[in-house]
């Protein structure tokens, strides 16, 4: 492999990071990465009826009630990175300007 070659597997996967939000990047941290999966699976579980009906069929619910579940298990997760990221940003500043 040339210099160039590694230049430019660089150069695309930069480019296939900046433009789909959960690639990730080199500052992500393990915890972001994991909540971008969960919110993904979810999602994806919502948006994929076949899917949703099997998880309905297991938890002897109906799929209206499914979909809303995993609706507000995604938006509490959401909010909880949120929080996280907040607090996580304001100790940062603490520390940097003490």
């Amino acid at each position: 492999m040339q210099a160039s070659d590694r230049f430019n597997i660089n150069s695309q996967l930069e480019h296939l990071q900046a433009k789909y939000v959960g690639t990730g990047h080199a500052d992500l941290n393990r915890f972001e990465w994991a909540v971008n999966i969960q919110r993904d699976s979810y999602a994806s579980y919502v948006g994929h009826y076949p899917i949703l009906a099997y998880f309905a069929i297991a938890e002897n619910e109906s799929i209206g009630r499914e979909r809303y579940s995993f609706m507000q298990i995604e938006e509490k997760d959401s909010c909880i990175t949120s929080m996280t990221l907040s607090r996580f940003c304001l100790c940062f500043v603490v520390v940097l300007t003490a």
